[in-house]
């Protein structure tokens, strides 16, 4: 195990949901959370090349497969539609897989640094866990009042926030090149 998926397991044990917690919480949704899924799936896959119901699917897969954090104080529907939303402007910037050519190996090398940078980034903010928490919800698709309700902070504290994670995420990225 490399040292930078050990911290992610630690950053993730404490403010996650460990797998089990993830399993009964999806099997608490109660029918009208699941519609509602569905009805934010219907949304977004008009954008992509896909149906609702991939969105679905795929958003569980990721889910209950680990691939996708599950903030220990996040709403499960919020969660869930956010894990859609972003799933969705993914597929929305890819070519539909039978467009896609097999021999672009340079794919599964962006996933890898990409998976890299959230590492180091969520890193960024050891010392603010409301920052990390908000951070976290931004890579998983939260905007506005959504990232501010998670926060739990005041408008005027929740844009000192946004500000003091605007220049920090510059500052890494300054530094990178």
């Amino acid at each position: 195990m490399d040292a930078a998926t050990s911290r992610m397991d630690a950053i993730t044990s404490t403010s996650a949901l460990s797998q089990l917690e993830v399993e009964a919480a999806v099997a608490r949704l109660t029918d009208g959370e699941k519609t509602a899924l569905m009805k934010i799936a219907m949304l977004f896959a008009r954008k992509t090349p896909y149906d609702h119901h991939d969105l679905v699917q795929e958003a569980f897969a990721r889910i209950l497969g680990g691939r996708r954090v599950w903030p220990r104080d996040a709403n499960a529907l919020s969660l869930l539609g956010g894990v859609i939303r972003s799933i969705a402007w993914e597929w929305k910037r890819e070519r539909p897989l039978e467009a896609t050519a097999t021999t672009d190996v340079t794919v599964p090398e962006r996933n890898a640094n990409a998976a890299i940078d959230a590492i180091r980034i969520i890193g960024l903010f050891d010392d603010d866990v409301v920052a990390k928490k908000m951070v976290i919800a931004m890579m998983d698709g939260a905007r506005g009042e959504e990232l501010q309700s998670i926060s739990g902070l005041g408008k005027t504290e929740y844009e000192s926030k946004r500000t003091k994670i605007r220049r920090r995420i510059e500052k890494f990225f300054a530094a990178e090149r």
